[in-house]
């Protein structure tokens, strides 16, 4: 809230052809502490005067010469283009149509002739209040837009760099590869695989290991022909793209030497470090044409560790990897086959410790393939659209297991279950009415469900997503958009949304403690979501000192590891009471 030294301090323009009210409401503001009040007799200089010098609020006369209060107020409206001050509108007239129009052209109250000192003084206090808060939001957006704006500058800058060796990274490699393909050059790949970096790290530290890298990198360049481009595709994971149509001998012949100058000690400093490497290969033009079908390929090609380390794409390896459809084929039967299971992450109140619901999270115990990661089946869920029928189970589950919790009372009233919706899901038309639907059948209140969206799954279609939304909403059951701040920079849907709670995405969190960066960025979304009303959770939670961090930034909750693993159910209640009784006591009534 504005202290009153602000208020006072607000800069009050009085436009009234009367002189005895303009002497009025002067003499009443600056007795009342007002600091910088003008007065204007005339109409037709209030245009310049709001263009040269904006006040914070404006009291209007209806009835001038030359140009009436209304008119002008319309006239100001392109000025201000929606960021206008507060206007009062000082009228002898009551009558319906006059206060409508002045509404509908952005006056935001009214002040009767006579004036009654204590009201206008009430009133005028509450306009430059509410403008004080808006202009307070409007800056804090900005800020947040700005700090954004800075990281996706920073982002765009290292696009096209890797940073640790300052090589052409992914995104510069398949640029390369679409120009030379579409001029129809030949092209090979040779994707290198290095292994030993993480034992470096481990044994010697991150510095050693990105010593080694770049040591690496330096290595296979030497070896690279003028026309050749050399890059970084992941973390221990270079490309050599040979800029011409090699036969599978020659491509062999290269990669041996690469392997001869890769597989061996290096001198790293005062060290000596092994490494060790894989090289699969691919063409185009004989196994694709464009560079996802390349670069597909010669990961394909890519030998596993303790197979001869150069491999080349061939069809018989296509229809190896093929058996991936298996698991299509398998988890299309998973649900009836019982091999489907929720665990469940507690989310914690940062301020007093207490279990305040937790997230329930998908996982799959293939009876042939033993534990599946979600990270490979729910993408192909999505991709088939078995996540439809897969995300009817887990709202059913999650209901089934609240309903049980809450009839034996094992959780309170107000502890709440958050399922995670995919897109797909969120735009299927009755998804809002199936959900409540099951809700209403498990006898249960609204708010023992939560849903989680993402930013980039409303992104697909933000008019049904938020139609949908707005229907869950309307019945209770509470709203999160989950990883925001990863997705998009525009902030003008979020206030379109029903929207309770906003997610941290732990991007934002891992470095906070040593990024400042970061640490604005994460304060900033917290003081927004404040702003629209939401409260927030932070995920990733990996230690006590980003929980008490976050504590003093007024997040509200948050869940990770430091609190504790997704659980089974049963296990869920004994993790519950071992952390209620060493983290949390009730409040003495």
């Amino acid at each position: 809230m504005p202290d009153r030294d602000a208020l006072l301090a607000s800069h009050i323009l009085v436009v009234d052809d009367n002189p005895a009210n303009l002497v009025l409401l002067e003499d009443l503001l600056e007795d009342a502490g007002f600091t910088r009040v003008v007065t204007l007799d005339d109409a037709r200089r209030v245009i310049d005067y709001c263009r040269d010098t904006p006040p914070d609020l404006l009291l209007l006369d209806v009835r001038m010469p030359h140009v009436d209060g209304l008119t002008l107020l319309g006239q100001l409206q392109p000025l201000w283009n929606g960021e206008g001050p507060p206007v009062i509108v000082l009228t002898a007239q009551t009558d319906r149509a006059t206060r409508s129009r002045a509404l509908a052209l952005g006056a935001r109250d009214f002040l009767n002739k006579p004036f009654d000192h204590q009201e206008a003084l009430q009133r005028i206090h509450n306009a430059l209040q509410a403008g004080h808060l808006y202009r307070e939001r409007r800056d804090q957006n900005a800020r947040l837009e700005q700090l954004v704006a800075q990281r996706t500058a920073e982002l765009e800058r290292l696009a096209f760099q890797e940073p640790i060796t300052g090589r052409p990274n992914r995104g510069a490699l398949v640029k390369w590869l679409e120009r030379h393909l579409a001029a129809d050059h030949g092209v090979c790949l040779l994707f290198i695989a290095l292994d030993g970096l993480d034992d470096i790290a481990r044994l010697h530290g991150y510095p050693a290991s990105d010593a080694l890298l770049k040591h690496a990198c330096r290595l296979l360049a030497s070896e690279a022909h003028s026309l050749d481009v050399m890059g970084c595709w992941g973390g221990a994971e270079l490309l050599l793209i040979c800029h011409a149509s090699l036969a599978e001998t020659t491509l062999q012949t290269r990669a041996r030497r690469i392997l001869t100058l890769l597989t061996r000690d290096h001198q790293i400093d005062d060290a000596l470090m092994s490494l060790t490497a894989r090289i699969g290969i691919s063409r185009a033009g004989i196994d694709a044409d464009t560079p996802e079908q390349l670069i597909r390929q010669a990961t394909l090609a890519l030998p596993s560790p303790g197979e001869p380390p150069v491999g080349l794409y061939s069809a018989d390896l296509e229809r190896r990897h093929q058996q991936r459809a298996r698991i299509h084929q398998l988890l299309r039967d998973a649900t009836s086959r019982g091999e489907l299971q929720l665990v469940y992450q507690p989310k914690v109140s940062l301020r007093s410790g207490r279990l305040i619901g937790a997230e329930a999270l998908l996982r799959w115990n293939s009876a042939e393939l033993g534990p599946v990661s979600p990270g490979d089946f729910i993408p192909l869920a999505e991709t088939s659209g078995e996540i439809l029928a897969i995300g009817d189970w887990v709202v059913d589950e999650a209901l089934r297991q609240a309903r049980e919790w809450r009839g034996r009372g094992e959780v309170d009233d107000d502890f709440s279950i958050a399922i995670n919706v995919a897109a797909r899901q969120l735009m299927t038309a009755g998804f809002a009415e199936r959900v409540l639907t099951r809700l209403r059948y498990a006898g249960l209140p609204a708010h023992a469900l939560e849903v989680e969206v993402t930013e980039s799954g409303l992104m697909e279609d933000i008019s049904l997503a938020r139609q949908t939304l707005r229907t869950l909403a309307d019945q209770g059951i509470k709203i999160a958009i989950d990883d925001f701040g990863t997705g998009y920079s525009s902030l003008a849907y979020l206030k379109t949304l029903p929207v309770n709670t906003l997610k941290i995405d732990r991007a934002f969190i891992d470095d906070m403690l040593h990024s400042s960066h970061d640490r604005n960025l994460a304060n900033t979304v917290i003081q927004l979501a404040h702003s629209f009303g939401c409260d927030v959770v932070a995920e990733g939670i990996e230690n006590p000192e980003q929980a008490r961090l976050l504590a003093s930034l007024d997040c509200e909750h948050a869940q990770g590891y430091w609190f504790s693993a997704p659980l089974p159910a049963e296990r869920f209640l004994a993790w519950k009471a071992r952390y209620h009784a060493e983290h949390y006591h009730e409040p003495s009534r």
